[in-house]
């Protein structure tokens, strides 16, 4: 992969041609308290549950935004915002951030110099085990910071992965292996920071994917473009699918479509947020998690800064046709208790990120604790046609059963349409 040539106006790194950082910097700034705010407890618990953000592409802390010729707070300087804004309460945020390149890494230690003098760079950047302020600074090779941190008790922890071009599905598979040790594990959210129309469009220095399969009838840069995609998704089977002469758009979303895919491996859920910074732009926030009330809050979230309309299916017109087309289950049920079947079918229909579901998933052990009596109750949601059972795959080769939502059916029978797309957030919208 050929790195990409920086660029610094004072501290800040300037990207040039990247049109939506201001966007995605103010996304960021604004999701980071979020997240926080529900995995730590919340003001009602006194925020004291382990937590950490870490920062993988850290950068300058600062990003200059040439088109208006400012400097902003780039994510990580948000992710130490919010520590040393929050204190008392932040005291058990961890933020680490990890920046392999020299000139970055100078530029964030002047960067926290002079924005937050209270912190102590030769306590951040020294041994952690002498580290008292749960900030850590490290200028390291992924696999060596990631083993650095390997001993700190990161809680649920959010990890961002925010390139100059992309992503290599290796460090994902790194990140996720250490994390993720059992089936679909809740804990560790990643954001996955993708230039998504740049693969197609091309820019400056990176030429577009060419339009097909025919090596031979490639440039050198489409070439290179191949193999960094390559690298993006850990394996060539993609070249099929989106090595082709169909509409731009069209194969953007097979893009995400088939990047989704392979996040699968590692999370149940997976939520891609489009941005459209200018016309014809396109990227993407995608956000991958095994919480789903933390992923549906995420979507609900996106969804009230963009304009898109939140979920809300009519529960009531739907339990009344449930209730007419299975009057057997309600046999014994006394007063307005609702059989367990209806109960997780309507939370995998409200909560769970397109329908996406199987017996582990906490929220559904929250309705029937007992596994023997849970994994009946999918199956008997299977048998009527409410889930389609899915062949996903995981990391752990466990045969534990995912199912999807049969849209087709809850619409027939209970008119419940699926969530409507997310439309673009553009700069209009901050």
């Amino acid at each position: 992969m050929v790195p990409t040539p920086l660029e610094f106006v004072e501290d800040a790194i300037c990207l040039s041609g990247l049109t939506g950082t201001k966007l995605k910097c103010s996304v960021i700034g604004g999701y980071y308290p979020f997240w926080w705010s529900i995995t730590s407890g919340g003001g009602s618990r006194y925020h004291q549950f382990p937590t950490a953000i870490v920062e993988l592409n850290a950068a300058t802390g600062e990003v200059y935004i040439e088109d208006t010729g400012e400097t902003v707070l780039g994510s990580a300087g948000h992710a130490i915002n919010l520590k040393v804004r929050e204190q008392p309460y932040s005291r058990n945020l961890k933020v680490v951030l990890i920046e392999e390149h020299p000139g970055c890494y100078d530029h964030l230690k002047t960067v926290i110099r002079l924005r937050w003098p209270s912190i102590s760079i030769d306590e951040i950047e020294g041994p952690i085990t002498s580290n008292s302020s749960n900030i850590y600074l490290l200028s390291k090779p992924l696999d060596q910071a990631l083993e650095i941190i390997g001993d700190l008790d990161l809680g649920n922890a959010l990890y961002f992965f925010d390139p100059l071009r992309s992503v290599e599905y290796a460090n994902i598979e790194n990140v996720a292996g250490r994390r993720i040790p059992t089936f679909f594990k809740a804990g560790t959210e990643l954001i996955i920071f993708v230039f998504t129309s740049d693969w197609f469009l091309g820019r400056e220095d990176f030429a577009p994917l060419p339009i097909t399969l025919e090596e031979s009838d490639w440039t050198s840069g489409e070439r290179n473009t191949v193999l960094e995609a390559d690298d993006l998704f850990g394996s060539t089977e993609w070249r099929s699918y989106i090595l082709n002469s169909n509409p731009i758009k069209d194969r953007e979303e097979a893009l995400i479509e088939l990047y989704k895919d392979r996040l699968r491996r590692w999370f149940r859920y997976v939520l891609p947020m489009p941005f459209n910074p200018k016309e014809n732009q396109v990227f993407h926030l995608i956000l991958c998690s095994n919480f789903e009330t933390g992923v549906r809050a995420t979507r609900d979230l996106y969804s009230s800064r963009t304009g898109n309309p939140r979920y809300s299916p009519d529960n009531r017109s739907a339990f009344r046709k449930f209730r007419q087309l299975h009057p057997e289950i309600f046999i014994g049920l006394v007063a307005n208790r609702r059989p367990l079947q209806w109960r997780i079918l309507w939370r995998i229909i409200r909560e769970h990120e397109e329908g996406v579901c199987d017996c582990m998933c906490k929220d559904l052990i929250g309705i029937e604790p007992n596994f023997i009596r849970r994994q009946p109750l999918l199956d008997w949601l299977e048998e009527n046609e409410y889930l389609e059972r899915v062949n996903i795959g995981n990391a752990w080769g466990d045969p534990t059963n995912q199912f999807k939502l049969n849209w087709t059916v809850l619409k027939q029978r209970l008119g419940v349409d699926p969530p409507p797309p997310l439309i673009p957030l553009s700069p209009e919208d901050v």
